[in-house]
């Protein structure tokens, strides 16, 4: 598997799911698991964090950003809430920046 990139909250992980039969509904649910074996980890002294996922119901895929020690965490994590993992890859993740500005010049109202 890839290597995390290490970033201030620690290396980050991108899981990808192949997902047939996901939708927005089932998804909440599964997150919500994953939301309580994050902080059952977090208790038992493992960093762990879901940062995010993003559901593509087209492709029937399913990508989580997790903040974790190390990749054996993010795959406990994934089990332990019984979510399907196809692969566990470093990831650098750029969130919460500010919004794109948008000139006005020339703009008319």
């Amino acid at each position: 598997m890839d290597r995390a990139q290490t970033s201030d909250s620690g290396p980050t992980f991108l899981v990808e799911r192949y997902w047939p039969g996901i939708d927005l509904a089932a998804l909440r649910v599964a997150l919500v698991r994953l939301e309580a074996a994050a902080r059952e980890l977090a208790d038992e002294g493992d960093h762990v964090e879901h940062l995010g996922s993003i559901l593509m119901p087209a492709d029937q895929v399913v990508f989580s950003l997790i903040a974790a020690n190390d990749e054996s965490v993010v795959r406990r994590v994934n089990e332990r809430a019984g979510l399907p993992i196809d692969r566990i890859a470093g990831a650098i993740a750029l969130l919460g920046g500010p919004p794109a500005r948008r000139s006005t010049e020339g703009a008319t109202r």
